[in-house]
């Protein structure tokens, strides 16, 4: 019986502890300020542009005349990476410090490889749930424009909604990071008219180029997939001075 209520009395202590550290009605008692690095993955299905058989001769192939021509789109994978820099993050600032990254990079590597120098992440909840305050859920909206080359981008239009539910790791009764969050995403994003390695008519010479053609209501398509979220504990130690690594084309705002 000793042995039970001293075990009830500890569970009891880090309890409260913790919920006084994610803003309960007790005084807080935050963690110390630290930075953290998320790394993110979106990784599903979408659609891609394929020639169409009324495509003649694509824009920016020098061509000065705007031709009729079109996409037809076809299944492909999605994929966009990217990571946040979180500095001067305590428990009673979890969402605030989340919606506001200090840095943060996100690219796309397929279908097409392409920056999204624009990426916002707008997160409607982070919670820490659970009997023992070790699982968490969130859930919020990835937006961005991804640019492959000059001229050719593909807005990711009203967002990437995605939600899941992870983990957290406590330290001295009060929670330090998510180690964690695993789950699900899906949008409608504009449709696909970026073609990358085929071949187009100039001046009756054939040549490798990127067609990106001239293409009017392109209805939106689809993406959808599983999203994640993971506490890199290398890149955290060097976040101070260093930025968690990304490709060469990647823009790091």
């Amino acid at each position: 019986m000793k042995k039970l209520m001293i075990a009830c009395a500890v569970a009891a202590l880090t309890a409260g502890a913790f919920a006084a550290g994610c803003g309960d009605d007790e005084e807080p008692t935050p963690a110390d300020p630290v930075n953290q690095v998320y790394k993110v993955t979106f990784s599903g299905k979408t659609t891609k542009g394929v020639p169409g058989k009324d495509v003649v001769t694509p824009v920016m192939c020098g061509d000065d005349q705007t031709t009729d021509g079109c996409v037809v789109r076809v299944p492909a994978t999605f994929k966009v990476q990217g990571w946040y820099v979180l500095c001067n993050i305590t428990c009673g600032t979890i969402l605030d410090v989340f919606n506001a990254p200090a840095r943060q990079a996100f690219w796309q590597t397929k279908p097409y490889k392409g920056d999204i120098a624009d990426s916002a992440t707008v997160f409607s909840l982070i919670n820490v749930i659970g009997k023992k305050g070790k699982d968490a859920e969130a859930a919020g909206k990835f937006t961005g424009t991804v640019t492959y080359a000059e001229n050719a981008t593909w807005a990711l239009g009203e967002g990437l909604e995605f939600a899941g539910l992870g983990k957290t790791k406590v330290k001295g009764g009060t929670w330090a990071y998510f180690p964690s969050f695993s789950g699900n995403f899906a949008g409608a994003p504009a449709g696909s008219w970026y073609i990358k390695g085929k071949t187009c008519e100039q001046t009756h010479v054939w040549e490798p180029c990127t067609m990106t053609v001239d293409c009017e209501n392109v209805p939106n398509t689809v993406a959808f997939g599983k999203w994640t979220m993971k506490y890199d504990a290398s890149a955290t130690k060097k976040a101070a001075t260093k930025n968690p690594s990304a490709p060469s084309y990647a823009t790091i705002h």
